[in-house]
């Protein structure tokens, strides 16, 4: 799979994710914890894919910030 078509998944899921939680029938707070989570879990798996690419091609991977 191309990098530019797997960017392009990512970035359909998290604009549908985001839209999903925008036009939910909850409370603003509750919609804003749930785009927090989601965008975090995206990104922990972002850094994770990119770590494993980093390493198939002999380098060293980024450190996860906390």
């Amino acid at each position: 799979m191309k990098t530019s078509s797997v960017f392009a998944l990512l970035t359909g899921m998290a604009a549908g994710a985001v839209l999903g939680l925008l036009f939910a029938p909850e409370a603003g707070e509750e919609s804003r914890k749930k785009v927090k989570k989601a965008a975090k879990t995206c990104l922990d798996k972002v850094q994770e894919q990119f770590n494993d690419l980093v390493s198939a091609v002999g380098g060293e991977a980024v450190e996860e910030n906390e």
